[in-house]
């Protein structure tokens, strides 16, 4: 159905639909806001009884070192005969739950290593995987084996730019069928060939708008490289309160690449204390080289630029943008590469 939407706008498509239907499609009511929720941990059901939300990280029930949650969740089911709810976050819901039975089942679930909701580092409590390699016939790449590394990477960053409290919604697909709904993540992965992914930014983390593409490629061995100045555009510019999603979404995707592409890794203060970051203005590239001073024994920065039309300087940047890397790095490559034919 998405393709025939794509083909023939909503409007066409509601008039077909009423065309079958006999009568007008009635205005939408008004909602009330929407909300994301996980249900995690222990909460009223409403009738006084109880539920209780588990983190199942990916969908996989297993027993593994300390973590015996295949264990925990036959141990309740056997003794309690509880139902059991599946959430599209991958979780699980013990439902149906009298007052005098919540004790003993969450001394099981802590007998059995299963953390509480605030136990979870909440960058593995909000993201998910498809099974991707090798259950899936459709995958081109990594998902569910690898989204905890990549986690534990993009932690390490965060606290490495100066952000060790922020979380965010990250999905991973091993393929751009998205089952594990990376379009409507604030930083989505989507397999694009082996160690390839498409890098998704902007969607809401209440779920109501969708992501979009920033790059078509990423090898998984990029990650930090690609990431980190999106990381601190992040920090030094977002209000009070924004999330990671609505940042990307508020500044739009061209202004973090243009970011991107002058940004250089931890810059260098100049003479009067000002940081440069390596780009000065458009239609000017400059390239620089540490010079070690025989009198003070300090590196000096020596800068060339070599100033270039400005049509010429916008596909440089939409060609260093599309690989992920700054200008000037772009520009190197690419009078490297004349020099070498010319020399041939």
């Amino acid at each position: 159905m998405k393709y025939l939407l794509e083909d023939w706008g909503v409007e066409r498509f509601q008039d077909k639909v009423e065309s079958y239907f006999g009568k007008k499609i009635q205005p939408l009511k008004p909602l009330p806001e929407f909300k994301y929720f996980d249900f995690l941990g222990w909460h009223e059901q409403g009738d006084g009884k109880w539920f209780v939300g588990i983190s199942i990280q990916n969908g996989r029930i297993k027993d593994e070192g300390s973590l015996q949650l295949k264990t925990a969740l036959k141990e309740i089911v056997q003794k309690f005969n509880l139902p059991i709810r599946l959430t599209p976050s991958q979780d699980v819901i013990l439902y149906e739950i009298d007052g005098e039975q919540k004790a003993e089942i969450q001394t099981i679930l802590k007998r059995c290593g299963i953390k509480g909701e605030d136990e979870i580092d909440p960058l593995v409590r909000y993201s998910m995987a498809c099974p991707a390699l090798p259950t899936c016939g459709l995958a081109t790449t990594e998902s569910e084996r690898a989204i905890p590394s990549i986690l534990d990477r993009i932690r390490a960053l965060l606290n490495q730019v100066g952000l060790p409290e922020e979380h965010f919604i990250i999905r991973m697909t091993g393929c751009p069928n998205g089952c594990a709904r990376p379009y409507l993540a604030e930083l989505g992965f989507v397999g694009n060939g082996p160690n390839l992914y498409q890098v998704w930014l902007g969607a809401a983390p209440n779920q109501t708008r969708l992501a979009q593409v920033y790059i078509e490629k990423m090898n998984v061995d990029d990650l930090e490289k690609t990431l980190e100045p999106i990381f601190v555009y992040f920090k030094q510019s977002r209000l009070p309160e924004e999330g990671f999603g609505d940042f990307c979404d508020r500044v739009g995707l061209d202004a973090i690449r243009q970011y991107v592409v002058t940004y250089q890794p931890g810059g260098f203060v100049d003479g009067n204390g000002a940081t440069d970051n390596g780009i000065t203005d458009h239609g000017a590239a400059d390239t620089d080289e540490l010079i070690i001073s025989s009198q003070s024994g300090k590196p000096t920065r020596v800068r060339r630029r070599i100033t270039v039309q400005e049509p010429l300087y916008i596909r440089l940047l939409e060609a260093a943008a599309s690989k992920g890397i700054p200008v000037s790095q772009m520009a190197n490559e690419a009078i490297e590469e004349y020099l070498k034919q010319n020399q041939e």
